[in-house]
């Protein structure tokens, strides 16, 4: 008698672990394989890759920033944006993601710094930034 209970027991956790497997199988697994946002947008700055769907002046603006700005260090997340932290300055990226985990919109704000002034910064960033600090690009 206690060799059918047994049995039945096994045959109890084999069906639980082949519904567990059947439910999980059923996930979308490309959701739950998203890295963070804080990643993706990391990825941008230190890999030099521009936002998906963006151009090739976009990956130029990112190599700028950096020029100017000097070394990548990191992305924070701030409320429900982000701040890229660079040597010499701090810049808030603006930041839309779709459902799927792409970035849907990139964007970024006036750098927060003390020890560069806008009109060292590359041409295109100084027409982008010029309402910055009241600043108005070199001509």
């Amino acid at each position: 008698m206690n060799r059918k209970k047994l049995n039945l027991k096994i045959a109890n956790r084999v069906a639980v672990v082949g519904t567990l497997l059947s439910i999980v199988a059923s996930m979308d697994l490309t959701v739950m394989a998203q890295p963070a946002p804080e990643i993706i947008i990391d990825r941008i700055f230190r890999y030099n890759s521009a936002p998906p769907g963006s151009n090739i002046q976009d990956r130029n603006l990112v190599e700028s920033l950096k020029k100017w700005l000097g070394a990548y260090q990191r992305v924070i997340e701030e409320g429900n944006n982000y701040v890229a932290i660079f040597d010499r300055a701090s810049i808030p990226l603006k930041v839309k993601f779709k459902d799927s985990g792409e970035i849907e919109s990139f964007g970024f704000g006036c750098p927060a710094t003390k020890s560069i002034s806008l009109n060292e910064a590359p041409l295109e960033l100084q027409k982008l930034l010029s309402k910055c600090h009241g600043s108005k690009p070199d001509r």
